[in-house]
C-alpha cells in the first residue's frame, strides 16, 4: 500500500509514479487549445519539480511549484495540488486543483483529485460531486486510456455510495465500471466485500477470486480470498493464502487472526497461538495510527506529529510508509 494508503487512491510513493509519468507525459505533449503551452523556462521547472518527487524532496517541489504561483498553465497547479496532498495539507490542495480548473474547466484528472481529497477526509457528498463532475468530462471515452480513467472514476463513486450505506448504488457502480475497465482487481474485490456483508460468501468468494486473478501477488486480495473460504469451509485451501497475507502484512491485525483461526480448526492449537495473542495488539497499533494520521492532518506542520507516524508504522512494519513520513519530517526540520 502506498503511503497514508487513501485506500489506493491516494499520496506518496505510488501517488510520485503517477506524478511523474503525468509530468512526462504532460511536459512533453502538446497542450489542449483552451490551455496555453508553457515556455522553456517553466518546462524545465516542472522537470526539476519531478526530480525533487522522485527523491522525496516534497517542500523543495513545493517551493519550486510556488514560485511559478502566477502560471496561467493549468499542469503547474495540478502538480502543486499533488505535493500538498502528499504532505497532508488538503484545503491547500483542494485550492490548487480549483486554481487548475480555472485555467481549464476540464482538466483532465483535477476534479477526481478534488474528489480523493474530500474523501480521505471524510466529506463524502462532496468527493461524490467532484468524482461525477470527473465523469462528465470523460462521457465519451475515445481511447483505451480513456475507458480505463472513467471505469476509475465511478469506481470511486460506487465507493462513495458503499461509505454512505447505499450498497444497491454501489454495487451498480461497480458494475458499471467494471463495462469500461473489466480487468480491475479492485473493483472486483469491493464487489466482493459488498457481497460479504450480504452475507452472500459464496459469491463474494467468486468476486474475490477475480481480484486475486488479476493482481495475484497482492496480498491484501489473499487476504480476502483467504477469509472467504474459511468462512464457506473450505478451511485447508483458506491456509495458503492466509499465510501469505500474514507473511506480507505483518500488521494486519485481520491476517492474523483468520490465519489463527485457520490452524486452530485445523487442530493446531499452539501453532495458532502466536497469531491469536498478536490480533489485540495488532488492532491497537492500526488505532493509533489512523490517530497519528489525523494529528497529522490537523497540523501538517508539526515535525513531532509526523515523526509520532513515522515511528508507528516502522513499528507496524509498514516501511515505506515510515520511509515517507520521517522524510517529510526531516524536511520540516531544515
Amino acid at each position: 500500500m502506498a503511503f497514508a494508503s487513501w485506500a489506493r487512491i491516494g499520496p506518496g510513493t505510488a501517488g510520485r509514479a503517477a506524478l511523474a509519468l503525468l509530468v512526462s507525459s504532460l511536459v512533453l505533449a502538446a497542450c489542449r487549445a483552451i490551455a496555453p503551452e508553457p515556455d522553456a523556462a517553466t518546462r524545465e521547472r516542472l522537470w526539476e519539480v519531478q526530480r525533487a518527487m522522485d527523491r522525496s524532496e516534497h517542500l523543495v517541489a513545493l517551493n519550486l511549484l510556488d514560485s511559478l504561483a502566477a502560471s496561467p498553465y493549468p499542469l503547474v497547479h495540478y502538480l502543486r495540488g499533488r505535493v500538498l496532498s502528499d504532505l497532508f495539507r488538503f484545503d491547500d490542495a483542494a485550492s490548487a486543483y480549483e486554481r487548475a480548473l480555472e485555467s481549464d474547466p476540464r482538466y483532465r484528472n483535477a476534479s477526481y483529485q478534488l474528489g480523493n481529497n474530500a474523501f480521505y477526509i471524510g466529506q463524502n457528498r462532496v468527493a461524490l460531486r467532484h468524482y461525477e463532475q470527473e465523469a462528465r468530462h470523460l462521457r465519451r471515452p475515445r481511447s483505451r486510456e480513456d475507458s480505463a480513467a472513467k471505469g476509475a472514476v465511478i469506481r470511486q463513486i460506487g465507493r462513495v455510495y458503499a461509505r454512505l450505506g447505499a450498497a444497491d448504488s454501489a454495487k451498480a457502480a461497480y458494475r458499471q465500471s467494471l463495462a469500461y475497465a473489466s480487468g480491475t482487481a479492485e473493483t472486483w474485490a469491493w464487489l466482493a466485500q459488498l457481497k460479504e456483508t450480504d452475507g452472500d460468501f459464496e459469491q463474494a468468494l467468486e468476486h474475490a477470486e477475480r481480484a486475486l486473478e488479476f493482481a495475484p501477488s497482492d496480498a491484501e486480495y489473499h487476504l480476502l480470498v483467504g477469509t472467504l473460504l474459511l468462512r464457506t469451509g473450505e478451511v485447508e485451501a483458506a491456509e495458503r493464502h492466509l499465510r501469505l497475507a500474514a507473511a506480507a502484512l505483518p500488521w494486519s491485525a485481520s491476517a492474523h487472526y483468520n490465519l489463527g483461526r485457520c490452524l486452530l480448526l485445523t487442530g493446531r492449537a499452539d501453532e495458532a497461538a502466536p497469531y491469536l495473542a498478536a490480533t489485540d495488539s495488532l488492532q491497537d497499533l492500526a488505532s493509533n495510527i489512523v490517530l497519528a494520521r489525523f494529528a497529522v492532518r490537523r497540523n501538517p506542520d508539526l515535525v513531532g506529529d509526523w515523526l509520532i507516524l513515522g515511528s508507528l508504522y516502522r513499528q507496524s512494519g509498514q516501511m515505506k510508509e515510515a520511509a515517507e513520513a520521517l522524510a517529510i519530517a526531516r524536511q520540516l526540520n531544515n
